[in-house]
């Protein structure tokens, strides 16, 4: 369900523990995504760990929407070319995840966008690819229950290859892009339009609006926020590019 409104109507959604399909309206890019699971980090003070297919992890854009850069350094990232560099990091993820937790950095978070992408490719016959498709959402539907944590998914494409990421989904959203902006919705239909008032009957939504959505939540949650002079705007390249996630494998 879409809970804790946070700013004139305006909310991002609660994620639960367990598996949680997130349909984004391509049109919208990485932002929505990106919003959401740092929305969720203000809330939880463990570790995301994100598993990447077709450069879905932004730092760029990581940097702009987090109220403070050291949200950041909870953001654990690794990233497959091929369906088998995909595969053989989903396998290992369980063994980072409990290394994590042994390290006193509880994992908080698992995200794996566009999962079925490299699945597609044509180094990979299709009868083999759905096998190990089915087998990684084993994997993280376990993680999800063991360790009673969101496991956040989204897919390249609605067709027969990516059916089983529907169906081991305990919950789905969508992410729509309408006139007003971007509308995440339930499978209750519960919904909410995120824009951004600017006067005079005009609507819109931007990275800053993303931003202050996100500063606000973590003034809610007593959390630190960046409160330094510069801003950055939505086509000025990002003055500070370091960040500590790390597109390379586990």
């Amino acid at each position: 369900m879409l809970q804790d409104c946070l700013h004139e109507g305006v909310e991002l959604p609660t994620l639960h523990p367990g598996v949680t399909l997130l349909d984004i309206d391509s049109s919208l890019g990485v932002e929505p995504l990106c919003a959401v699971v740092l929305d969720h980090l203000i809330g939880d003070s463990g570790r995301a760990f994100w598993v990447d297919a077709g450069g879905h992890v932004r730092t760029r854009t990581l940097h702009r929407l987090a109220p403070h850069p050291r949200y950041l350094d909870r953001i654990t990232a690794a990233r497959g070319f091929t369906a088998y560099q995909h595969a053989s990091l989903l396998d290992r993820l369980p063994r980072v995840v409990s290394d994590a937790a042994v390290d006193r950095t509880p994992p908080a978070l698992v995200v794996v966008p566009a999962i079925d992408r490299l699945y597609r490719e044509d180094d990979i016959p299709r009868e083999q690819s759905k096998d190990l498709l089915v087998r990684r959402l084993a994997t993280l539907a376990g993680i999800a229950r063991q360790r009673d944590i969101p496991v956040v998914l989204t897919r390249s494409r609605e067709d027969d290859l990516s059916a089983p990421v529907e169906a081991a989904a305990h919950e789905t959203l969508s992410c729509t892009a309408t006139t007003f902006g971007p509308r995440f919705t339930d499978q209750e239909g519960t919904d909410e339009t995120l824009v951004y008032h600017v006067g005079d009957g005009w609507m819109q939504t931007t990275l800053a609006f993303w931003r202050e959505i996100l500063e606000h939540r973590a003034q809610v949650a007593g959390a630190p926020v960046d409160d330094g002079e510069q801003t950055i705007s939505v086509d000025e390249p990002t003055a500070r590019v370091s960040s500590p996630v790390t597109p390379e494998g586990w």
